[in-house]
This record gives C-alpha cells, structure tokens and sequence, in this order.
C-alpha cells in the first residue's frame, strides 16, 4: 500500500541521490499559460514581415537555462530554432525565425517545445495581405567622425545633410571635451563613430551598445533635442572606446553624457534642475539609488547624475573628475567603489559628498521657471511610460525590442525598426504628447498641464475598460503583456 509515509521516502531519496546535480522539474509542473508569448515586429502582422518571438516565463520555478525550440505547427518536427531561457529575465528570444513573403495571408501557429519537461503548446499570429508600400532598406552615408545607418524612405533620409552636420558638430564637442580632461593621447575614434537612425521610438529615444542608436522623426513624441541625444550617446561610445579598464558605475557614466551633452532631453543647468528637484520633495538619496540607479524614476535619477558630476566639477575641475573616473577601484557594489574612491581621492565618503552637495543646492537660488519645467518633465515621461505600458510596451525602456541594428543590416532586415503603424489611440496620444513638449519648450506650463490630464483620462479609460477603447465609431483593442524584467 502506497501511504504519505512512502512518498516522503521517495522524496527524501529523490533529493539525497540529486544532490550535486541540477534538478530537473517534473513536466506537471510547467503550464503552458506561465509562458508569455510576443511576436515581433508589432502588430499588426503582414505577409512581408520576417518574425521573431519573446518568450517570457512567468511562473514560480527556476528556468534558466532551460532549452526551449520553436516550430511551425505544420511541420512540428522541422525545428526552426532552438534557444535557452536567460538567468537575467528568465526570457527566450528567437530572432528571425521565419520569413513570410512566400506565405498566404491567415493565421500562421507556431509549437513552442521545452524538451526536458516534455511541454508543447502553440501560439501564432494573424497574418495580413502585404500592404504594398514596405520599400524600405538600409542605406548609409559617411562623414569625416560618422558612419550614418539609416532607412530609405524615412524623415532621416530626407534630413541627411543636417543631420551630418549635427553630429559632426557634436562629436567634435564631446572629444574635445575628453580632450580638456588630458585622457586623449590620440583620437580614440580612430573608426567612424557607428549612429544608427530609426523613424520609431524605443526607450526614451536613443539607446548605446557599440553603435548610438537614436530615434530621428518629424513626429518624435518622445520631445527629445536629437542634437543633445546625439551627444549623449557619443558620449557614451567615446567613454566606453577608451575608458576600459575599471567599472563604470551607472549613476557616473549617465552623469557624464547628460553633464557633457547639455540636459537631459533639452538644454538645462544640473544643478539647477537637481536643486528644483528638492525644492519639488521629489529629490532620491543617492545613496539609495547608486547600486540600481536604472530602477530610480528615469527623469530624477538622470538628473541627478548630472548634478553630481557637475558638483565634482565645481569643487575639483573637470581634469580631476575624469581622472577620478576613469581610475575607480573594483569593489562589491556602484556605493562602494564610489565611497572608496572618493574618500582616497577627496576624503569624502559618497555619503559625506551628497551632505555637502544638498546644502548647496539648498542655498542655490533657482527660478520659478525652471522648477515648474522639472515637475511638468518628471510627470510628463512618466505619463509616456505609462502609455508606451498599456499600448505599445515593446517601446518601454524595461520591455523594448531592440534587436542589434548590425546583424538586421547583415542580413538586410527593416522590419523590426522601420514600421509602427498605429491605432486611432496611438495617433491621438502622441500628438498630445508632441503638444504638451511644445508647451514646455515654450514655458506655457499651464498648457502643459491641462495636456497632461487630458492624457491621463484617456489611459484611464483603457485601463478601466479591460484594455478596450472606444473613440467615436472605433473600437480598439490594445493588447497588454506583462512587464518585461529587461533594462537598456
């Protein structure tokens, strides 16, 4: 007779003859529904489109390194691609599994398959008549500091000699700015600085891996001067190209790009803008946002950085600063390789620093312009974050789709940077959103404001209508995923 007493037993021996090895979680314990499925590029899907998907584990047990393969649901046992979960975000990318040009428009259904745990489902997409009009493709031009990527068709391409100057201009200023600090023996460029245009908004706009890549439209509704996104992340190339032997905390390394580039977003003084902040109550502890600064509210933390990086200007020079940068020690964590080095350096822990520069900012006098413009920008992007939340969370900087723009252009792919279309709430938000930065730059912050509610009632009503909105005759669903444990 099997008792409670015997599965114990089994149990207890199952864990002492594992011990050493991986267990392996039984197949029952996986469902299917514990695996968020996204295809990509967005919806809606078109006979055209090369495909990729997202698969995100939401359940309980570990996942990572588990073995995941995908398939069409045709031909199960013809595996297209086969992939492991990821120890960071317990996610799954397939990219580019397959290409539908020779396919007929219906819904396509992929088999999703973890070997080891004996699970199968399917999920898929509705497939759409080609539109006809998707002629883009990669197109480069070069300059004396830059190679420019961009795509035919698109407001870069039509903008390419302005675009050449500005990034001409700005790259200059950021070396030369490396260059006042004495670290440049020789121009670390020594290749074309890599800058990627794309007409859609990932993140805020702009992102770096060894190639800047930044959002260039007309349209941009995320409201960012591509001049200053240029030199941000120009910045962060040069910083990464030659600063390659210690860490580079986060809240320094952004500190520095928004420092040297002008503003965040738009041109502003650091601790002007950080002194407003505490005037708002809306100023972060240092302390308690260095060792995940990317989880701190985006705008604040940002601007604190800068803040920093500008106080150690102020009291050092700029000579001093990067020095003290770029020779920081290995530590633990972001708090103690900064703690340590600024007591060798200044005798001051990061602790004592942030004392002495919040009494500065205390005592700095700043315009009731200037204070109004940072609340109104700390609400606006947290507004657009909620939005890009509820209506296109492939853009949200924690669940982008930013596959690496050098292996789409090895294999001639546009799709997943080229094209968005969009929805009658799309169309509406973001042309509020590209109203509410007009105020802004415009200092009508009363304008700004009535923009912003008129905003949050629309998202209100997505949210409390089960992601259904109604605008006049037109009923559109926006689909929402669960948030995504990726950063940039």
């Amino acid at each position: 007779m099997f008792t409670r007493a015997s599965a114990l037993l089994l149990v207890v021996l199952s864990l002492i003859t594992g011990m050493g090895a991986p267990i392996s979680a039984p197949a029952a314990q996986f469902q299917a529904g514990e695996f968020a499925v996204e295809f990509f590029p967005v919806a809606p899907y078109h006979i055209g489109d090369i495909l990729s998907a997202r698969v995100t584990y939401t359940g309980e047990l570990p996942a990572d390194n588990w073995e995941i393969t995908v398939a069409l649901a045709v031909e199960p046992d013809e595996v297209l691609q086969s992939t492991t979960f990821s120890q960071h975000n317990r996610q799954a990318i397939f990219y580019w599994i397959v290409d539908t040009a020779d396919m007929a428009p219906g819904f396509l259904s992929f088999q999703f398959t973890l070997p080891e745990a004996s699970l199968t489902w399917t999920e898929g997409v509705h497939l759409l008549p080609d539109p006809g009009d998707r002629t883009a493709e990669w197109a480069v031009a070069h300059s004396t500091c830059c190679t420019l990527h961009y795509l035919t068709g698109t407001d870069a391409a039509a903008d390419l000699a302005e675009i050449t100057a500005a990034v001409e201009s700005r790259s200059a200023l950021a070396l030369a700015q490396f260059d006042e600090a004495g670290v440049l023996d020789e121009n670390p460029l020594t290749d074309p600085l890599p800058i990627v245009l794309i007409p859609v908004v990932v993140g805020h706009g702009g992102f770096a891996t060894d190639e800047a890549v930044l959002t260039y439209s007309h349209h941009n509704w995320t409201g960012i001067n591509f001049e200053i996104l240029a030199h941000h992340e120009i910045v962060h190339v040069i910083d990464r190209t030659i600063n390659t032997n210690g860490p580079r905390p986060a809240i320094l390394s952004e500190g520095l790009a928004v420092y040297l580039s002008g503003g965040h977003y738009r041109e502003g003084d650091p601790l002007e803008r950080a002194a407003a902040l505490l005037a708002l109550d809306l100023y972060l502890p240092i302390t308690d946002i260095v060792n995940d600064f990317y989880a701190a509210q985006h705008e604040i933390g940002y601007m604190q950085a800068a803040a920093l990086v500008a106080y150690l200007d102020l009291l050092y020079g700029w000579e001093t600063v990067i020095d003290f940068y770029f020779n920081l020690p290995e530590g633990p964590d972001d708090k103690a390789i900064i703690s340590t080095a600024s007591e060798a350096r200044f005798g001051l822990s990061l602790a004592e620093l942030e004392v002495d520069m919040i009494a500065y900012l205390t005592d700095l006098h700043v315009d009731s312009n200037v204070i109004s413009d940072v609340g109104l920008t700390v609400e606006t992007y947290d507004m657009l974050r909620r939005y890009q939340t509820l209506a296109i969370p492939s853009a949200h900087f924690r669940s982008a789709w930013w596959p690496h723009p050098r292996h789409m252009r090895m294999q001639g792919i546009v799709g997943d940077y080229a094209y968005r279309e969009k929805a009658p709430l799309h169309i509406i938000v973001e042309h509020k959103f590209t109203q509410v930065h007009d105020a802004l730059e415009s200092a009508d912050y009363t304008q700004a404001e009535t923009l912003l509610t008129e905003i949050d009632a629309l998202l209100t009503r997505v949210e409390h209508t089960d992601s259904l909105f109604l605008f006049e005759t037109v009923l559109v669903k926006i689909h929402t995923l669960p948030r995504q444990l990726t950063r940039p």
